[in-house]
């Protein structure tokens, strides 16, 4: 699994953060979600490739899930982490908490969080080029955040290195599909990698 990508990434051309999407960089690659663990195994493996001396990059891979849940228990409210008291209410008050978590998941507060780690990667030194973020974790962090409303919050961010969306769904006509059914909501400006493939 993700063989197929690999050449698109390993492209010198494509690995310049310039090319491509200039004002917006940011690409979604799809795949089947019932391939999710084959998936996370792929990953550090593409990871490696292209940290071989013949491609020379070093990519960043983020499960905005995992992020998320970091996020929640370095905010604190009284002295405690945030995340403990959302686990104490998730039973008394599920509604309350499922607002909650998707305000702290869509606010600029964790996006900057997050974007200045992407960025902090690419403008780090090293012998390998930084041209790469890897973003995964949907499924995990739905119905809390949207592949569509991420990259909107991101825009702003998006300077100096190139996202690429790991998407477990389905693409076409434009339209994005979390599991094959879930609309993620109008994410026109990121190019899907894999009519690349097909072309």
């Amino acid at each position: 699994m993700l063989d197929d990508l690999f050449p698109i990434l390993a492209d010198p051309d494509f690995q310049k953060p310039g090319s491509g999407l200039m004002s917006f960089p940011a690409y979604v690659y799809v795949y089947p979600p019932d391939e999710e663990y084959a998936f996370r195994e792929a990953l550090p493996q593409l990871q490696e490739r292209l940290r071989r001396p013949n491609v020379g990059q070093n990519s960043l891979a983020v499960n905005i899930y995992d992020a998320l849940v970091e996020h929640l228990e370095e905010k604190t409210l009284g002295g405690r982490p945030l995340l403990d008291r959302i686990l104490e209410q998730e039973e008394q008050d599920p509604e309350k908490v499922d607002r909650q978590v998707k305000r702290h998941a869509r606010s600029e507060e964790f996006v900057e969080q997050v974007a200045s780690r992407f960025s902090a990667f690419a403008q780090e030194e090293g012998g390998l080029d930084r041209s790469y973020v890897f973003v995964h974790g949907w499924g995990e962090v739905h119905p809390y955040l949207r592949a569509s409303q991420f990259l909107d919050l991101m825009e702003p961010h998006l300077r100096g290195y190139k996202v690429v969306l790991f998407y477990p769904g389905t693409y076409d006509n434009g339209e994005f599909r979390l599991f094959g059914e879930l609309s993620s909501g109008n994410v026109y400006r990121a190019s899907c990698l894999n009519e690349r493939l097909e072309a």
